[in-house]
């Protein structure tokens, strides 16, 4: 799915200003996520996590405005 430059705004904003837990308490509580704890840590090794950036080499979005833009299906 490909979203216009104004959905993927509020999108990266929502996400730049919401903690970890409030999501964590978000996807549990009101999407009924299931939390796996059935497994063991003990003894192993970890790498640090590191953030990652999608950083596209253009611009797809589409200007909803104009009909030229929008793929109409037959």
């Amino acid at each position: 799915m490909k979203l216009n430059k104004e959905i993927k705004n509020r999108i990266d904003q929502y996400f730049d200003g919401i903690e970890s837990e409030e999501l964590y308490s978000i996807a549990f509580g009101k999407y009924g996520f299931i939390e796996n704890i059935d497994f063991e840590i003990d003894n192993q090794s970890f790498d640090k996590v590191g953030q990652n950036f999608y950083c596209p080499n253009s611009d797809n979005s589409l200007d909803t405005n104009d009909m030229e833009s929008l793929l109409l299906a037959a």
